[in-house]
Order: C-alpha cells, then sequence, then structure tokens
C-alpha cells in the first residue's frame, strides 16, 4: 500500500503527458488501483491501456509519466 495526502503534476508531466492522458483520468486510475509496482524509487501503473509513473516525496505523490499503451 502506498501512503500519500495530495497528488500532484511534475514539469514533464504538464509538458509531455498532459494532452495525452488527462489530469482526472490520471487521479481516477491512481486512486483505484491498490497494489503499485515498485521500480527503484519509483512506482509504475500499467491499468487499462493505462501506463502511469510516478513518485512519493514527504507525502505528495507526483506525477511523472501518463501514458496510452
Amino acid at each position: 500500500m502506498v501512503y500519500f495526502t495530495s497528488i500532484k503534476p511534475t514539469e514533464h508531466y504538464l509538458k509531455e503527458h498532459k494532452k495525452e492522458v488527462s489530469w482526472d483520468k490520471v487521479v481516477e486510475i491512481i486512486l483505484t488501483t491498490k497494489n503499485p509496482r515498485k521500480k527503484k524509487d519509483k512506482f509504475e501503473i500499467e491499468k487499462n491501456n493505462y501506463y502511469i509513473l510516478f513518485k512519493i516525496k514527504n507525502q505528495t505523490l507526483y506525477v511523472i509519466n501518463a501514458k496510452r499503451s
């Protein structure tokens, strides 16, 4: 289980991925996924043809990457 108190986009997400996957879809996928896969210091989710990469720092979840598979 992953714990966080807020969700924020990174600059990379805003510049490169916001057009492909909307912010509300990203948040929906994150909140409905129980066990994201750990990848070094980051986490990834592959669900319903979407791929999301994020990290957690100081109880804030930062979305790095969001793509359609």
